[in-house]
């Protein structure tokens, strides 16, 4: 597990659940599924993402 650059979901495609936290580490499942062109850079004001959090 490694910390990456944070970053969240920008697209309407991925749930609620998905769009509204953000990610920090390499290993997050949910973060994965995030294709690159659907992130950006940063927290966006949200909050950390539980599987990110549960490795910090």
């Amino acid at each position: 597990m490694a910390t990456v650059p944070a970053y969240h979901a920008n697209s309407p495609e991925y749930p609620p659940s998905h769009r509204e936290v953000y990610h920090d580490k390499d290993t997050c499942p949910d973060g994965k599924r995030i294709k690159p062109q659907h992130r950006d850079s940063g927290t966006g004001g949200k909050k950390h993402c539980l599987e990110c959090y549960k490795v910090s």
